[in-house]
């Protein structure tokens, strides 16, 4: 987070401790990054993907938490 030092604008990120953020919309019901542009299974980019935080550079497509993310969407799997 900006605040913080690191490159995630403060708006869309939350403080959780004084070490940890999370980015806002992530910890709701139907989590959904308030960074993530576009309709979840039609088309979504990331608004800040050149600031993307940790987390996001070491979510890799068809990984397990891919797979667990795209079925809480409701989405198939990746092709492997």
């Amino acid at each position: 987070m900006e605040d913080h030092g690191g490159p995630v604008p403060a708006g869309l990120a939350v403080e959780v401790t004084a070490n940890t953020c999370r980015m806002r919309g992530t910890d709701h019901a139907s989590p959904r990054c308030a960074a993530l542009t576009g309709r979840i299974g039609v088309q979504v980019a990331c608004g800040i993907y050149e600031w993307r935080p940790n987390p996001c550079r070491e979510l890799e497509p068809g990984s397990d938490a891919c797979r667990r993310a795209r079925m809480r969407h409701g989405l198939a799997p990746l092709p492997a």
